[in-house]
């Protein structure tokens, strides 16, 4: 099992075990098996450009081929930021104590989700409880594994339980009375519509 939450409230320490919350887990799952004509399942796979190599599922997670075809190590990969130089691996969060930092509930609204986990407390401070039941929402930093960066995560709580929600700052660009909107490379974009999806 995964290392735990650990989050610090005044110096007070709780700890959460976490389950990923997905469509799958609310909804259920219905999954169509592709047979081939023994009734065997059929094996997803992919071949490589130059044909010489057939790809099945999970190969690929362990690392990824360049350019020249060469085989690399996802331990050789090296994150490159913006302006060229080599970015930090950042250690997992999980494990590690995060301080919480309360805000407003707006703040959440102006993060785009992307992952929902909900908690099961295994050390939860009395204090921690009582600011969750009374609505409070909290921001800590996180980072399931090694990464080179790290996520806004919100601890908060509500009658199903407590949730932790990951996500990202959302930027929105609005359009005014006047103003021209953005122009889209012709490169870009594509005349291949399909009509039929209207």
């Amino acid at each position: 099992m995964a290392k735990p939450i650990v989050v610090s409230l005044d110096g007070i320490e709780s700890s959460f075990d976490h389950i990923k919350l997905d469509r799958k887990r609310l909804y259920g799952e219905r999954r169509r098996v592709p047979l081939d004509l023994t009734g065997e399942p059929c094996v997803k796979s992919a071949l490589t450009s130059d044909g010489l190599y057939l790809l099945q599922s999970g190969m690929t997670a362990q690392g990824y081929f360049d350019e020249s075809g060469r085989w690399l190590q996802k331990s050789q990969l090296v994150g490159i930021g913006s302006d060229g130089q080599a970015l930090e691996l950042m250690p997992s969060t999980l494990g590690a104590v995060q301080p919480l930092e309360l805000v407003e509930p707006d703040v959440l609204l102006e993060h785009v989700v992307e992952s929902v986990y909900t908690l099961e407390a295994t050390d939860l401070a009395a204090a921690l409880q009582e600011r969750l039941a009374a609505g409070d929402v909290f921001r800590f930093s996180f980072s399931y594994s090694a990464d080179y960066k790290q996520s806004a995560a919100f601890l908060l709580k509500n009658t199903e339980g407590i949730f932790c929600l990951i996500g990202a700052p959302l930027t929105a660009t609005w359009s005014e009375p006047g103003k021209l909107a953005e122009v889209v490379d012709a490169e870009d974009s594509s005349d291949d519509l399909d009509f039929e999806m209207f």
